[in-house]
């Protein structure tokens, strides 16, 4: 069974036992290496491989569960680029942060990058604050933004050489941001796993034709013939999760991989009862028991800009504490309490074989068995020959 780290002895002992294992000398010295593709690439995807620093361009999207340091070196030494959730990182895989990225670090010698979802709530922006100044610190040069504005952390990045991509998931979002100095944007699809966006791959690619960044497809990349699509649609390359979540080092449960490799598109829905937004999910049992949709008054106030926020908490059964309201007297959650029950939820799926809650995109119809992370990006490579 899949445990968490603090479960397996400390994680300065696993520092010690994986630097010296057959895992850490398969990881640093994958067939893939670092071989340039032999056919032309487009200059936005070569900009991105610049940026990134890989020889692949394909991202391992930021996963919750999915960013144990084991599969984020495995991606990168492979030719991709891994990418650290610090939360999935330490709440649920019970790293310490810099000790995480140090692991990782052991693991390979590959650039790698880590996701900072920005919240508007002064606890968890102090601890963004500290772990932007550890990733820099232990030599991170590529920051994945979610959510909000990413003009602090474009302040804090750029003077120090750090490349930043921001996940948007429409045209209106994606002039913002762009606006504000990031180096590319990762473009959310209705295709891809967990919190899903609202357009096709295709539409979203002609919305944003001429914008002057890097593109990034994130959802329904599964294989080599879906890169070099999304590359021929204009996209500089993708991002990529379900797919890395059915690899040898995922460290989720075999019930969750073998669901992945037994699912087809059609077993993919929506369901907004988990965080209050739409996350794509495997239909099962378990899931369909309590039903996929809020009532119409809750979607409704659920999609006004006005009402969203406090909708999203008042979902939650637990009260909100006085101390976490704004001067208005609106709730302020931390990190939203629905999201928070939520995370709770993905936490015992990546663990408990018997919590059948399990997010996946509708790449799920390419994905046939579960391989290694070498395996997965040789693939993506053929894909470009």
């Amino acid at each position: 069974p899949i445990v968490p780290a603090e479960r397996a002895g400390t994680n300065s002992d696993m520092l010690r036992r994986l630097a010296t294992t057959p895992l850490r000398r398969a990881i640093v010295a994958p067939r893939l290496g670092s071989r340039p593709l032999s056919s032309a690439v487009s200059a936005a995807t070569q900009r991105f491989l610049d940026d990134a620093g890989c020889a692949v361009p394909v991202i391992k999207g930021p996963m919750y569960p999915g960013s144990n340091p084991e599969l984020v070196a495995a991606v990168s030494a492979a030719g991709g680029l891994g990418v650290v959730q610090p939360i999935s990182l330490t709440h649920l895989y019970g790293h310490d942060f810099r000790e995480g990225l140090q692991l990782i670090k052991r693991l390979t010698d590959k650039p790698f990058g880590v996701n900072f979802t920005i919240l508007e709530n002064k606890k968890y922006k102090k601890q963004m604050d500290e772990w932007m100044h550890v990733a820099a610190d232990e030599g991170v040069k590529f920051f994945l933004t979610s959510l909000g504005k990413p003009d602090r952390i474009v302040a804090f990045a750029k003077p120090r050489g750090i490349k930043i991509y921001h996940d948007v998931h429409t045209p209106r979002v994606a002039e913002k941001v762009a606006a504000s100095g990031v180096d590319g944007l990762i473009c959310l699809n209705d295709a891809m796993g967990g919190q899903t966006g609202n357009r096709s791959a295709e539409m979203f690619a002609e919305q944003l034709r001429g914008i002057g960044l890097p593109l990034i497809q994130a959802g329904a990349v599964a294989d080599g013939a879906d890169l070099r699509r999304a590359l021929d649609l204009g996209y500089a390359g993708a991002s990529v999760g379900t797919r890395f979540l059915a690899t040898h080092e995922a460290q989720v449960t075999q019930s969750y991989k073998d669901a992945i490799v037994a699912a087809t598109g059609d077993d993919i829905v929506w369901t907004n009862k988990l965080a209050g937004t739409n996350s794509s999910v495997i239909k099962t049992d378990q899931l369909a028991a309590g039903g996929l949709r809020v009532n119409a008054l809750v979607a409704w106030l659920l999609r006004n800009r006005y009402t969203k926020t406090l909708t999203r908490t008042l979902m939650s059964p637990r009260r909100v504490n006085p101390r976490h309201r704004r001067d208005d007297g609106v709730a302020r959650p931390l990190i939203s309490r629905r999201l928070k029950q939520a995370m709770e939820t993905y936490k015992k799926a990546a663990f408990d074989d018997q919590v059948e809650i399990w997010q996946a995109g509708r790449g799920v119809d390419r994905i046939e068995s579960i391989e290694s992370c070498a395996d997965v990006l040789e693939g993506f490579r053929k894909g470009l020959m």
